[in-house]
């Protein structure tokens, strides 16, 4: 089981459909932990309570329902319609090959931590996860520009105190962060990334990539080894930078994933519409051509 935590808006979607596409969408579960909400939108915010918040969400439903899937086992999965705020009919989920479980609490109680075998926290700077967020609600979700500033601040506070915690558990953080010249289209350049790799047998698998990239022969990437982080925990930290090229990601795939699994997909074209945006994304080629990888060789 994959285990994905982060605020609204950080990019859980888009990571699960990554590694999805490069595992076989028919070995893999997806399940949005947000679906255990507790109310309609409308009731929530008649409350007072923001998404995050775990008495907006049946947490003891959703302990029991993971452990269920750890186990093999089927469940009747609560649905919540991100597009309007209702709540609609369960649905059937049963586990089948790897199981993605995404979410803003996705690590509430921390001792589900021990549910997974990988566990990813992501992480934008403040300034990008905004605009992600802005972006997504008034074009995906129905809300007018008004409403989503209206809600920041509350869901802002509701994020420290209540997702930010689960951080110091995950295996993985993953910090995005505008890269140099692009500051005005943070959505649509590309984001220098920052992973932290908490030691752990995990990233075993990993060490021909991250021994080619501590000796300083990969352009635009860096390593630091055995750092204590900001949560306290020891990690190697490596930077990718926003203009890595496509020949340099092909290069690093070749040590990052398992020869006898053949070639993984990777979508290394993506849309560009106008001058502002960029063609190539190495942090997002590359980060679920890593979760992948560590899943693939856990021991």
């Amino acid at each position: 089981m994959l285990g994905i935590v982060g605020d609204s808006g950080t990019g859980k979607t888009t990571l699960t459909h990554g590694v999805a596409r490069i595992l076989g969408q028919q070995g893999v579960t997806p399940i949005c932990l947000d679906d255990y909400q507790r109310f309609s939108r409308a009731e929530r915010l008649a409350r007072g309570l923001a998404g995050a918040d775990p008495d907006a969400n049946d947490l003891t439903l959703m302990a029991t329902h993971l452990e269920a899937l750890r186990a093999g086992g089927t469940i009747q999965k609560p649905v919540y319609d991100h597009d309007t705020g209702i709540l609609r009919d369960p649905e059937a989920v049963a586990a089948t090959g790897l199981v993605i479980a995404y979410g803003m609490l996705t690590l509430t109680p921390s001792s589900l931590a021990n549910l997974f075998d990988l566990t990813v926290y992501l992480d934008p700077d403040d300034a990008l996860h905004q605009h992600w967020r802005f972006q997504r609600d008034t074009t995906e979700r129905g809300y007018a520009p008004a409403q989503v500033l209206a809600f920041q601040d509350a869901n802002d506070r509701a994020a420290r105190r209540y997702v930010a915690r689960q951080r110091r558990h995950s295996n993985l953080v993953v910090r995005f962060h505008i890269a140099h010249g692009y500051e005005r289209f943070p959505k649509e350049s590309a984001q220098r990334m920052e992973i932290l790799l908490r030691q752990t047998a995990n990233f075993a698998g990993l060490a021909p990539f991250l021994d080619q990239v501590e000796r300083r022969t990969v352009p635009g990437m860096h390593l630091d080894r055995a750092i204590i982080d900001a949560d306290g925990r020891r990690s190697d930290r490596l930077f990718i930078d926003a203009h890595v090229n496509q020949a340099v990601c092909e290069q690093m795939i070749d040590l990052i994933w398992p020869a006898h699994l053949g070639q993984p997909h990777v979508p290394f074209s993506l849309p560009a519409t106008d001058s502002s945006q960029v063609a190539f994304n190495p942090g997002l080629t590359l980060l679920p051509i890593l979760v992948a990888s560590m899943l693939v060789q856990r021991p």
